[in-house]
């Protein structure tokens, strides 16, 4: 069975945790034979941190260009993206011969993958708001339906959607998908909000905590496991502020985070660590490294010895590991909290979308959660005195929630068999046999 992995960002390590997540669900339900190709922003980059894999570049990226016409560009674009989606068109009603002539070589290969796919899956994120461009995305769900293929989007937070144009074409795209996974059931109501028939949606967990390990979870070492308090620290640059100017709230957000650290530092004798699911590699867009260490530049001289900026990229397993090592973790991304809960660490969470609240509310822990946008120094230090001594209880809260977050986890992968074939059957190919998977 070939698999076809789309929109997938594998240089941040979030992104490629949900991405191993999946795999792993994906073999349990369709057998471990199963061939994957992953549709990848930086395929070239991607493969020298993971050479396992079989990387392809977006199909959108890999569009013809026409930056040397100035003006004309974008328009230019366009119209080949239409081609792109009309060939794909010609292809499925017989017509091979006009789909040859309209594509590029490149275009060409990666129609003939897609067409030669058994299912089309666009992995798990947070990439359906409207904080980012949608382009890129509605282009891979459409090329995908165009050439018939069944279309399931993994564990997505999503929405709201604003935007006419978006509301009109993801309303289409998601009631032709054959499955659409929910991280929360905020996503299901924006898809319930543009008009979609929610009957092929499900609320799940986010992939990635098919990696948890549950020896780790339930079996929780003392506090501090060290000699001294040992704590991480994930920071990020965030741009979309919505009710405050995002100069002010990073402000706001650094200063929060450098005055916890001295009083981490001061009142427990603390070894802190900057670290974080997108750092060390260059070819990526960002560094979270660089905004921890304007965080660390922050604190006093006399504590500057304990606070460590950790710049060494790690690929999921290996950041896991790492996690085993802290007492706790202080976590804007979302997969480094939820990295850190799968090896058993926990989390005081901020949070810079909805996504994270949601995620800690459904753990029972959501009033621990730190809105990136109210973030105050002096609040934000007592919160972190008062998870430190609620530890004891916190891990036993964790140890329920996050078993319960993977086995939800594991479970979408017999609900992505049901769903493809409740697809098959539809379409007149039935596909007993066909499937792998355990008996």
């Amino acid at each position: 069975m070939k698999i076809l992995i789309t929109n997938v960002v594998m240089l941040n390590t979030g992104d490629a945790a949900i991405l191993m997540g999946l795999m792993s669900i994906l073999k349990q339900a369709f057998g471990a034979d199963v061939e994957f190709v992953i549709y990848d922003s930086k395929p070239e980059v991607s493969s020298k941190y993971y050479p396992k894999l079989t990387f392809r570049r977006w199909v959108y990226l890999d569009r013809r260009k026409f930056r040397q016409l100035g003006g004309w560009s974008d328009r230019l674009q366009q119209i080949n993206q239409n081609y792109v989606l009309f060939a794909a068109w010609c292809w499925t009603h017989g017509f091979k011969q006009i789909t040859k002539a309209l594509l590029s070589p490149n275009e060409l290969r990666a129609l003939v993958e897609y067409a030669s796919a058994d299912l089309i899956v666009s992995t798990g994120g947070t990439y359906l708001v409207e904080n980012y461009s949608l382009e890129k995305r509605i282009f891979d769900f459409q090329f995908s339906l165009l050439l018939k293929k069944p279309l399931m989007l993994f564990t997505q937070s999503l929405g709201p959607f604003s935007n006419p144009v978006y509301q009109t074409e993801l309303q289409k795209i998601f009631n032709e998908a054959a499955l659409i996974l929910l991280r929360d059931r905020a996503s299901l109501k924006h898809l319930e909000e543009i008009k979609v028939d929610t009957q092929n949606s499900h609320v799940s967990s986010d992939a990635a905590f098919a990696l948890a390990q549950p020896e780790a979870i339930q079996n929780p070492q003392s506090v501090p496991k060290n000699s001294c308090l040992k704590v991480a620290i994930s920071s990020r640059q965030w741009s979309h502020f919505k009710h405050i100017d995002s100069k002010f709230g990073m402000r706001k957000y650094q200063e929060s985070l450098s005055k916890a650290t001295e009083y981490l530092v001061e009142q427990h004798g603390a070894e802190v660590t900057f670290l974080s699911t997108c750092q060390g590699i260059p070819q990526y867009w960002t560094d979270d490294s660089k905004v921890g260490e304007e965080i660390a530049a922050m604190v006093p001289d006399s504590i500057r010895q304990h606070v460590q900026v950790d710049h060494q990229f790690r690929p999921p397993e290996a950041l896991l590991e790492q996690l085993k090592t802290y007492d706790f973790v202080i976590a804007t991304r979302m997969h480094m909290a939820i990295l850190a809960l799968a090896a058993g660490t926990p989390v005081l969470p901020i949070a810079y979308e909805f996504k994270t609240r949601e995620l800690f509310d459904r753990l029972q822990l959501g009033k621990w959660v730190h809105d990136i946008e109210l973030i105050e120094p002096e609040e934000f230090t007592q919160s972190v005195e008062a998870f430190i001594q609620a530890i004891p209880e916190i891990r036993q809260t964790l140890a329920v929630g996050v078993i319960k977050e993977q086995q939800q986890a594991l479970a979408a992968g017999a609900i992505a068999k049901q769903a493809l074939e409740k697809w098959q059957s539809k379409q007149g190919n039935p596909s007993s046999g066909n499937l792998g998977g355990k008996p």
